[in-house]
């Protein structure tokens, strides 16, 4: 018999490896964050699941983005600086 975790919370949950999801319900659940790797989800439903990254992980990544480009755009800054500087030199 398939497993029902309709409508259920498994937020970050870990159903790495498993072969029992054959079938599976997981519509209407929460998944944002659970771990699939190598699951057999042959024939599983989710249908109306929310799935995505957790929101800890966004905020995360957004910080990081932001830290990447702001980074980029100093150093651009400090080569146009440069150029100029050297310009400047000649």
């Amino acid at each position: 018999m398939a497993l029902d975790f309709s409508g259920q919370n498994l937020r970050g949950r870990n159903f790495k490896g498993r072969q029992d999801l054959v079938g599976a319900n997981f519509s209407y659940a929460d998944i944002r964050g659970a771990n699939f790797t190598n699951a057999n989800l042959t024939g599983a439903n989710f249908s109306h699941a929310k799935a995505g990254l957790q929101r800890r992980w966004t905020i995360g990544a957004a910080s990081v983005t932001a830290l990447l480009v702001l980074s980029a755009l100093s150093n651009q800054s400090f080569i146009a600086e440069s150029a100029i500087i050297a310009g400047r030199k000649r």
